[in-house]
Order: C-alpha cells, then structure tokens, then sequence
C-alpha cells in the first residue's frame, strides 16, 4: 500500500511539473489586452480550441483535455477566451462547477473561495479594496467581488443552492470595461430594432445570424447552453453554470423544461427580455395519449409497409399500476413513419414553420427543444433522448431550417429539411431584448 502511495504521489508530481500556468497570461497586465488568439494558441499548444469559425471565442476544458491548466496553482476547470478584432477582450476562468466535477463540500469549497480571494486581494494590490455585488434571481443568490485596477477588473463569482456549492469562477476585463454591477451584467444591451441588421444573406437562399457559441460539454446542458448563447447575442454576460443553477440543471439529467419556462418568464425584466412560447408538442401527456398514438402511428405504418409497434410491449405493472416505458417505446418507432403521423398536424406545422420566420426575419433566435431520433439531424447516437439547439435561420428558396448545436465549431450552422425539422419539434420559444429601440 505504502509503495502504491509513493508511486501515486509520483505520478501527482509529475503531472503538476507539466501543467501550464495560466498566471503567465494574467501576469501581462495591461499587455494581454494586444494579444491575439493566435498567440494563446501558439503559448499553450493543444490546450485551447476555437469554438466557432469566426475564430472569435477560444475554450479549455479539463474534461475534454487531459493536460492540466492551472492558475495560481490550482488546477481550473474550464478557461474562455472572447477575442474581438483580433485581440483579447475578455478571458474567464471556472475555478470549480458542479456540472464538471460533481458536488465539492462546502467547507472544502469555502477553503477554495478564501484561497482564491486571498491571491486575488494580493493581485490586485492589498490596499484595493474590492466591491460586494450580490443579485437574486429566482430565490438564488449570486454573489461577486469586483477588483478595479489600471490594467483589469476582476470579477470574482460564486454561488450555492442550500449550502451546496454550485460555481466559482473569475472574469477578467479590460480595465472600466466590467458591468457596472453583478445585476446589469445579466441584462441584455441591445434592442430588437437593431436586430435584423445582424442577419446574414448568402446567395444560395441561406438567411440566418451568428449566435456566439457555447460548448455544453459532456454534461446534459443543453438548455442551460442554448440560453447563455441567446442572452449572450443579446449582450449579457451570463453564463450556462448561473442558468443551471437556476434551473436546477443535472449534468446527467439534464434540464426540466418547465423548471427553465419558470425562470424565463418569472425574470424577464432581470434578464432584460421578453419571454414567448410560439408551440408545444402536447399530444403525449398521458398514457391515453400514447396509447392513441401508437394506433395512429400503425395506421400509417402499414400503407407503409412497414413494421407496426405492439404498445403493450412497452407497459409495465407495478401494484396494479400501469406504467409506460416511454424511453423504450421511442425508440422502437420508425422516424418515417412517426413524421409522416406528425405532418397530419396541417395547421401547427404551417404555424411552426411560419413562426420561424417571422422570428428569423426580424433577427430572433430561437430555443428549439426537440426530440433526438438516432440518425435523424445529424445524431450520430443510438438512443432515444430530448435536447435543446437554437433555430439560427431558414432557406428562402428551399424551407430548410438552419440550426446550431451548443457542441462547438463544427456545430455552429447545420441544416435540416423542413419536415424532419417539424417532425422533431417538441417546443418553440422566442427570447427577445426587453428594450424595443437602440438608445
């Protein structure tokens, strides 16, 4: 046992002897402003990635790389870097979240928040004091600590949900460049008359608009992902771990869409937006509902020719109870056959479709909540399962639908047919800014 140690703490040191600082970007001061993404790129090889094609927003992720980063010797999550015109404008850095590491203790959380202030406090000059900012939001409190000097502000934030921590991260800015408070950083800064002048042509029909990307990760937050993206777009600085922590978000899980629906509509003057919900897939709420849907389905199935589902295969008895397994039975269903039963849906798919681009049109992007059907829009999985993407635009010339998975660069401008797209849709809402007209 005592020679497993030894070799443990080995293989601890050594690890620690490789790992890039991230103290050497911080360290420049004033002259991280001037440098290029390129230039992280070149100092921290294989580190970072560029999570669009603009090349506008570079990530680290400790789960998705193995290398460690550190800063100031401790070992960080998650590093995001927003670059403008070329250059650093904006570097943020996730020092803990549950979504990545799983639950922390509190009192070892606490210890990380006191050690992370101190080297902070001593960054910063002892003699700056930093500022309290604290906003509630959903009965959830977020607290910061703002530091302001000649060549930074730093923004310190953490939160808990019942003394269980949720997040721990800091953000650098040019210096006078943080929100003025932890509350108007949530709020979006654009109107939606400014809007439509964002969207994108292209000769083939494409109409559409860049919506800043935001990878998910290997954790179930999607919806968390897809609402930093939209309130980003519109210019606040939220990010998916405060959206997760008010929706009550699971990495495995994932999010309850009702639980996201509450937050959005109960704070759309705190957020600065205006919530709409355009279309909802209510036709499976009960075990009635499933029960008749499989009859339709059959239906169609044998003018098909194709295979029929048996619906009591999937239903289960437990103390006389009748339970569906609803996972199971979605996925049996043929994705042809269950669009072909969604398309009797004349008017709700006229009015998808239509809603799309109205919306489109005059530059809103859209939270898509979907069905995942293996193969079906790029799903390259084999299980059934629900996801959230946002609608970015639409051909004017042939209705397909152009979408954007919170995947990373590769996933930032996908297209779909529009009956596909129409045969997924479980719910459609609309996030505007609040404010109707540029100042």
């Amino acid at each position: 046992m005592k020679k497993f140690l030894v070799f443990l703490f080995a293989v601890f040191a050594m690890l620690a002897a490789y790992a890039a600082e991230l103290d050497g970007l911080i360290d420049a001061r004033a002259e991280l402003w001037k440098m290029s993404g390129q230039t992280v790129m070149k100092n921290y090889p294989d580190l970072f990635v560029w999570m669009d094609q603009g090349r506008t927003r570079l990530r680290y992720n400790v789960r998705e790389n193995r290398a460690p980063l550190t800063l100031f010797g401790r070992r960080v999550l998650e590093v995001i870097i927003d670059v403008k015109d070329e250059k650093i404008c904006e570097l943020n850095v996730s020092v803990y979240n549950r979504g990545d590491a799983g639950e922390m203790p509190k009192k070892t959380f606490d210890a990380l928040l006191d050690a992370v202030e101190n080297r902070l406090a001593g960054f910063a000059g002892r003699e700056n004091v930093p500022q309290t900012q604290n906003v509630s939001v959903e009965g959830s409190r977020i607290r910061s600590k703002v530091w302001r000097t000649d060549a930074y502000d730093v923004v310190m934030r953490w939160s808990y949900t019942r003394s269980v921590p949720e997040f721990l991260a800091i953000d650098f800015f040019p210096a006078g460049g943080a929100p003025k408070s932890l509350r108007e950083g949530l709020k979006t800064t654009v109107a939606t008359s400014e809007l439509d002048k964002r969207l994108i042509n292209d000769e083939d029909g494409s109409r559409y608009m860049t919506v800043p990307m935001v990878d998910q990760g290997a954790k179930g937050y999607c919806v968390a992902a897809t609402v930093e993206r939209i309130l980003r777009y519109y210019g606040s600085n939220i990010d998916q771990h405060m959206i997760a922590k008010l929706a009550e978000s699971d990495a495995q899980r994932g999010t309850n869409i009702n639980k996201i629906v509450e937050v959005l509509e109960g704070n759309q003057i705190k957020l600065g937006i205006r919530y709409r919900k355009l279309y909802q897939y209510s036709d499976l709420d009960t075990y009635s509902d499933f029960k008749g849907m499989i009859n339709s389905y059959n239906t169609i199935a044998r003018r098909m020719k194709l295979k029929k589902i048996d619906f009591n295969d999937y239903v289960y008895i437990v103390d006389r109870t009748k339970y569906l397994s609803y996972g199971a039975l979605m996925k049996s269903l043929d994705f042809k056959v269950f669009r072909e039963l969604r398309k009797k849906d004349k008017g709700d798919n006229r009015d998808f479709l239509e809603a799309v681009k109205e919306n489109i049109d005059e530059g809103i992007p859209l939270c898509w909540s979907t069905f995942i059907f293996p193969g079906v829009g790029g799903s390259g999985g084999s299980e059934f399962g629900m996801h959230m993407r946002i609608i970015t635009g639409y051909n004017t010339k042939t209705g397909e639908i152009i979408y954007s998975d919170s995947w990373g660069a590769e996933h930032e401008k996908k297209v779909m047919k529009p009956e596909d797209a129409w045969g997924i849709t479980v719910n459609l809402i609309a996030l505007e800014p609040r404010r109707r007209n540029a100042k």
